[in-house]
């Protein structure tokens, strides 16, 4: 897979709902111990919601997709990290405007809008132990990798592995935001619920694109 047209971005999230299925019980039990403990459910919920509606659209401009997958997300999964996902989609829409297919380069200025649209909905930033730490190193790699010229493939890979790291220092961070926060002291020493979860997504993505 060298570009990502709809068919493509189809693959992707089948893959992605493969992931999450497969996380689901860690996601719960992560989550579980300070939070809701519904991650696992909303995000199998959510990301096969949106591999249907991509099935149901005749749309093959990437941005008007973006855009539609995100309000598909953002009304099947009305929660904190729903909406968030939702945002990535949304915010990441304006990158892909009148392309029927996507390089990495493309993609690369989709996350950034992704991680902008994240921080300034979630009044957050790296390192306050939410999704943002392991999405904003995803994405850094990303585009990284698009400016050494590196395939599709590799790309997401250190995508993956720079989201894997960004998990695993939450572990040493303490909780500022969402129902984790009033643990305070008591979240140092576990795993960000929200950023494990886009690990995963990005796991997803980076499987579906060695095909």
């Amino acid at each position: 897979m060298d570009i990502v047209r709809k068919e493509e971005l189809t693959q992707i999230l089948d893959e992605i709902v493969r992931v999450m299925e497969g996380a689901k019980e860690e996601l719960l039990e992560l989550d579980g111990a300070m939070g809701d403990g519904d991650l696992g459910l909303t995000m199998v919920h959510g990301f096969t919601a949106v591999a249907e509606e991509i099935r149901a659209l005749d749309e093959t401009d990437m941005g008007k997709l973006m855009m539609k997958l995100g309000m598909k997300m953002n009304s099947t999964v009305p929660s904190t990290m729903g909406t968030l996902i939702a945002t990535c989609f949304l915010k990441a829409a304006p990158a892909a405007k009148g392309k029927t297919q996507l390089t990495l380069a493309d993609l690369a200025e989709m996350g950034k809008g992704a991680v902008a649209g994240v921080m300034e909905r979630g009044k957050s930033k790296p390192g306050d132990k939410t999704m943002l730490d392991a999405l904003y190193p995803a994405v850094e790699a990303l585009g990284a990798a698009a400016a050494a010229g590196d395939s599709l493939a590799a790309a997401w890979k250190k995508a993956y592995e720079a989201a894997k790291d960004g998990v695993e220092k939450t572990k040493s961070m303490q909780s500022v935001h969402g129902r984790a926060a009033y643990y305070q002291e008591k979240s140092i020493g576990r795993q960000d619920p929200g950023a494990t979860a886009v690990m995963y997504m990005i796991k997803g993505i980076a499987q579906a694109v060695q095909s």
